[in-house]
């Protein structure tokens, strides 16, 4: 009867979330809907006013031409600007919403037509389809560059981007978690913060990232008092994510946040918390995905859900033959083959090392409250998110888009220096408490 009630309770709380999902996904639709309300003259003004820093810029420019880590992909984010620029979209709003055309020149850069749809809307140019994201995002492109240009929304990204970063750092202070600020810092590293002050594109991962790690900082215990409080957050964030983003690394706001609620509400249940983040999070991102095939499929003439099954199975293979597992993985791994990331890690390690050495007693304290394989292997779930993406996604984005993907490495690495600092931990208070007794 308990385990029935167990069972019971569990189902409950799968439909609220998938409810929760449901809900929160058909208002973000209807912004984004709203959003294609919105005159495209002002935007394709300011578009145009920035061609002299478009005409400059390499479409996948690369900061420090020998760290593929600084690539950014401006080819997509003027993909995104073409469609919110787009205002020769046949169709109501909700049916432009649903099929996402963007300017896409045939013979011309994908930058390029977009500047010279802005310039001169009245010349020739062709349109394409890109349905298979929700590409929510496109709700800030259009509200911002009815104001701003390229450069005012990079600036604006940037001051953003620094602005939650500091203050989640402030945040970490103040609620005693200074011990994590440096780990956290490292993760930030891995995923290359300037790279993300250059692109508004990996904002759409970044941002909620951070603002989700804010949420935490802020509302941890409220949310932990709730019944069933981390799941709803879990769903709540992966559905955000899978409806603004473009899969360039989404993993990040799953990831991140998880390893910093497990900070927050202490190394205790860690199998039990990433358990449920994990599965929470995919759940929602899943759900959110599906909803827009199933909503374009059955209110527009495209049947969105055959394409999206026939682009899943092209993805999985990628544009050459399918790369075994370990391949894919190890391309991503590569990325961070460079002596400015060695440097990083032995640094981290070094200054596991020395925070255990140095403050020994407290974590002497720590320790004699968690149970090590639950901390351990509760890491290590949390470790192996990049790399279950890597295997779920296939050959056409862990391999051909390493590029972006690899930074969901920046988990795996968080996580494996946790890991290092329990055990190192652990033995250092055996180490202590011998010494003690001799």
């Amino acid at each position: 009867m308990e385990m029935l009630l167990f069972v019971t309770d569990k189902v409950k709380i799968v439909f609220k979330s998938i409810l929760l999902v449901i809900v929160l996904t058909l208002f973000n639709m209807l912004l984004l809907v709203c959003s294609f309300m919105l005159p495209t003259g002002r935007m394709r003004q300011h578009v145009a006013d920035s061609y002299l820093l478009i005409e400059a810029e390499n479409p996948y420019l690369e900061w420090d031409t020998y760290y593929l880590s600084t690539r950014v992909d401006f080819w997509s984010e003027y993909t995104e600007y073409g469609m919110a620029i787009n205002g020769d979209s046949e169709g109501s709003p909700f049916e432009q919403a649903m099929y996402m055309r963007y300017i896409d020149t045939e013979g011309r850069p994908r930058d390029v037509s977009v500047k010279d749809y802005a310039r001169d809307p009245e010349a020739y140019f062709e349109q394409s389809e890109y349905p298979r994201y929700w590409n929510g995002v496109v709700i800030f492109y259009k509200v911002l560059l009815l104001f701003f240009n390229i450069a005012d929304i990079r600036m604006l990204n940037m001051i953003l981007q620094i602005s939650l970063l500091c203050f989640i750092v402030y945040l970490m202070v103040k609620k005693d978690m200074s011990e994590y600020i440096f780990l956290f810092l490292v993760a930030i590293m891995f995923i290359n913060p300037v790279t993300m002050l250059l692109s508004v594109k990996f904002s759409s991962e970044y941002i909620p990232m951070l603002l989700g790690i804010i949420v935490i900082l802020l509302y941890g215990e409220r949310i932990d008092k709730i019944k069933s409080g981390w799941p709803y957050y879990f769903a709540a964030i992966g559905s955000i994510t899978s409806f603004l983003c473009m899969l360039s690394f989404p993993g990040i706001t799953l990831g991140i946040p998880l390893i910093v609620m497990i900070w927050k509400m202490g190394e205790k249940e860690v199998i039990k918390k990433a358990i449920t983040g994990t599965f929470f999070w995919t759940l929602a991102y899943g759900i959110t995905w599906i909803m827009k095939w199933i909503i374009c499929t059955l209110f527009t003439d495209y049947n969105l859900l055959e394409d999206a099954f026939e682009r899943a199975d092209f993805y999985s293979a990628g544009q050459s033959e399918n790369a075994p597992l370990a391949e894919r993985i190890m391309r991503n791994i590569i990325i961070y083959d460079q002596a400015g990331y060695k440097v990083l890690l032995i640094v981290a390690i070094l200054f596991v090392v020395t925070s255990i050495c140095f403050g020994y007693k407290n974590n002497a304290i720590r320790m004699v409250e968690t149970k090590l394989y639950d901390v351990i292997c509760g890491y290590l779930i949390v470790l192996f998110i990049p790399f279950g993406i890597f295997a779920a996604l296939g050959n056409g984005y862990s391999y051909e888009h390493s590029y972006m993907a690899h930074r969901q490495l920046s988990i795996a690495v968080v996580a494996g220096l946790c890991i290092f600092r329990i055990i190192l931990s652990r033995n250092s208070l055996l180490f202590f408490n011998r010494r003690g007794q001799k």
